[in-house]
């Protein structure tokens, strides 16, 4: 007690007695605010952040990955949550991975990049980006955009077996097909002329589709019909003809068709 006394009389002693003291407060303050940190992390409740189900290689398209669920939700707890965690799918739309993502992997803003060609991010495993070349009145030129939804006709010279010339017969070659890139089209100034000239349009087709759409492109007329933004309904698609057309009779009936030629008039879907 002498010696505290002793100390406390003079001027350094005084201040040195404080700086012990606030030291010691401050100790007490951390041990109380790490104590109080893990008690509130305990009764926390976890942060939902989303992890890969499996393998997803570089490039590997958001769309895809939030479309078809290749992630799981989990949950964990505060300090467990990496830096930049996604918690919500729609962040990963219009990007691709820039890294390979191991399964279990929680997704970050950092795994994923604005592709290059924004056709990329819009295509998943069995999807494929075809172009095809249209005119300005068959593909709607400059009315069809990137993220419209339309059908695809596709017109053909048939000649039946027996029958002196083709003739001619139309089919609903794929319905609901996504435009992932359209031509602006061309301005008034530019002409009828250059308006006629084909122009490539994107569409987003599967691997089977895209062998049949390539075909009737080199082998026929494509057109190109757009579909509502939303609520559009459809039939099944069919065949027509001049006699369907004009007089309501069923189209070319398939043995009539030679045998070439039958695959390409064949039902429909």
């Amino acid at each position: 007690m002498q010696t505290t006394r002793k100390l406390l009389s003079t001027r350094e002693g005084t201040l040195a007695f404080a700086a012990v003291a606030a030291g010691l407060a401050i100790v007490a303050l951390l041990v109380f605010m790490h104590g109080y940190k893990r008690s509130v992390d305990a009764g926390a409740e976890p942060i939902t952040v989303l992890v890969a189900k499996n393998q997803l290689p570089k490039g590997s398209s958001g769309d895809t990955i939030a479309s078809k669920g290749l992630f799981q939700a989990t949950g964990f707890k505060r300090d467990q949550v990496k830096e930049g965690a996604i918690t919500d799918p729609a962040s990963l739309r219009g990007k691709v991975a820039a890294q390979n993502i191991v399964p279990g992997q929680q997704l970050t803003i950092t795994d994923f990049i604005k592709p290059n060609d924004p056709v990329l991010s819009k295509i998943g495993e069995d999807q494929r980006a075809i172009t095809v070349p249209l005119d300005a009145s068959h593909g709607m030129i400059g009315q069809v955009h990137a993220g419209d939804h339309v059908d695809v006709f596709a017109g053909f010279e048939v000649q039946p077996d027996g029958a002196s010339k083709p003739r001619p017969v139309l089919r609903v070659l794929l319905q609901d097909v996504e435009v992932l890139a359209a031509p602006s089209g061309g301005t008034k100034s530019q002409g009828l002329a250059q308006q006629s000239q084909s122009q490539n349009m994107v569409l987003k087709v599967n691997d089977r589709q895209a062998v049949g759409l390539a075909f009737a492109s080199d082998n026929g007329k494509l057109w190109i019909a757009l579909r509502p933004q939303a609520g559009a309904t459809q039939n099944k698609p069919s065949l027509t003809n001049l006699d369907r057309l004009l007089l309501g009779l069923d189209p070319i009936a398939l043995d009539r068709v030679g045998s070439g030629n039958q695959a390409l008039a064949g039902g429909g879907r």
